[in-house]
């Protein structure tokens, strides 16, 4: 069975959903395909791959595809360790948007969060851009910006070895939603729905967030 992946979705998904698989189907062979989103759904759509596993938010063929979503992931504030926001009964977008921001530009992150911000009505001041979730760990506990994360990506620590707070955004109720997305209306591999049972079965649908 080959699997279709985005970055993201690889580094802080994926594991767990294919050790429970291999857990119950220890004789399968799996292939997995990591690629931009846009080349994914081109290779399910031609049937290619079998099964996606990727963030839902941006898929375009939707027309051609079924999806179905097994986790939403809630954003938070990144924030370093004393930031005056951390002092804030409630923090709201309006408030991260005076502040030094680090925008994650992997996964279609800058999409995401564009249209974050388009909705609220503010214009958010990047200070720096980066396609490195450890880069941006390094940078907010550093104290050279905040970020808004999707939770599943969160630690509270840089490699660095700094602290990194987590906060909610009180007017922010948008998630990261990522799911399995698979060709419509035709016969699906034999493969296919055994994988669709482990990955609705998933606890959290990935990795626990810590908190």
């Amino acid at each position: 069975m080959i699997i279709g992946v985005t970055s993201l979705v690889a580094g802080y998904y994926l594991a767990d959903l294919l050790t429970r698989f291999q857990r119950a189907y220890p004789n399968v062979e799996i292939r997995v395909m990591e690629d931009e989103r846009p080349y994914i759904e081109h290779l399910l759509v031609s049937g290619e791959i079998d099964v996606g596993v990727l963030i839902l938010s941006n898929l375009e063929d939707r027309h051609a595809l079924q999806t179905e979503v097994l986790t939403h992931s809630p954003h938070r504030l990144w924030l370093p360790a004393q930031h005056p926001l951390l002092e804030h009964d409630s923090i709201n977008l309006a408030d991260v948007a005076r502040e030094p921001l680090i925008q994650l530009n992997v996964d279609e992150m800058d999409r995401n969060a564009q249209r974050m911000w388009s909705a609220a009505s503010l214009q958010p001041r990047i200070t720096l851009r980066t396609a490195s979730t450890e880069a941006v760990r390094s940078l907010v506990a550093a104290g050279l910006g905040v970020s808004i994360q999707p939770d599943m990506t969160y630690r509270p620590w840089s490699l660095e070895g700094d602290i990194i707070e987590a906060r909610t955004i009180a007017d922010l109720s948008q998630t990261l939603d990522v799911g399995l997305a698979w060709r419509r209306g035709t016969a699906r591999p034999a493969l296919v729905d055994p994988f669709l049972t482990v990955a609705r079965e998933q606890p959290h649908g990935g990795r626990k967030p810590s908190i």
